[in-house]
């Protein structure tokens, strides 16, 4: 007898601690329908932080907004070859203009950077 009283007692268990969990999950869903613009205005402002960027890139490389890729990529290298720092040029002025070509050509950044590239040659 001692076992039915044992099983009866996971079977409440099991019962109550499903009811509570099912209110849990119904409280949920309620703020969820809630709140059901929220998710849709912070992927808004991603966007409008992404279009600041363009324009900002935009401004670096001094190219129009319907700039083709080629364009874009001219005017960085242009401007790279202007600013080289072998010849007195900005580091920083070059990282500025290499972000301004990712952002717009839709590229990703190089795996290392060019400083550390010079180091690396460097101390060889």
């Amino acid at each position: 007898m001692v076992g039915a009283g044992l099983a009866r007692l996971f079977a409440n268990l099991l019962v109550m601690g499903s009811g509570v969990v099912g209110r849990a999950f119904m409280e949920a869903y309620k703020q969820a329908l809630a709140n059901g613009g929220a998710a849709a205005q912070a992927a808004g402002k991603s966007s409008a932080k992404s279009a600041a960027a363009q324009a900002e890139a935009r401004q670096i490389l001094n190219v129009t907004q319907k700039a083709t890729k080629e364009e874009i990529l001219e005017a960085h290298e242009k401007l790279t070859k202007m600013n080289d720092p072998e010849k007195g040029g900005s580091a920083y002025l070059n990282a500025k203009f290499l972000y301004a070509r990712n952002v717009l050509a839709k590229e990703d950044p190089p795996a290392a950077a060019p400083e550390a590239a010079d180091q690396a040659k460097q101390s060889k």
